[in-house]
């Protein structure tokens, strides 16, 4: 029995050729273009390749999304929350007793 060697079907499979290309995002009036603008372009194309449309996701993303502000010192720890918010005596009036 013969080992080793190339067998038929093995290995990796070759990219599929496409006939047709993404030409890229169509853009109105690209002289006052900024790069959320063009990033937006392209996640909004619904002809654009996943690939593309992932990384102007990621490029898009701090234009967008504010980071979150450092913490400070003052704010406290609030990893224990057992006991907060249990103590309402002194905001809550008691209210009278029925018979």
């Amino acid at each position: 029995m013969a080992r080793g060697g190339a067998r038929p079907g093995a290995g990796r499979k070759k990219k599929a050729q496409t006939t047709e290309e993404w030409a890229g995002p169509r853009i109105a009036d690209d002289s006052t273009l900024k790069p959320l603008d063009f990033w937006l372009a392209i996640l909004r194309d619904p002809d654009a390749p996943y690939e593309m449309r992932a990384m102007a996701a990621d490029k898009a993303g701090p234009y967008i999304h504010a980071k979150p502000a450092p913490r400070r010192d003052d704010q406290g720890d609030f990893g224990d929350m057992t006991s907060a918010g249990d103590d309402w005596s002194g905001v809550v009036p008691s209210a009278p007793m029925r018979n």
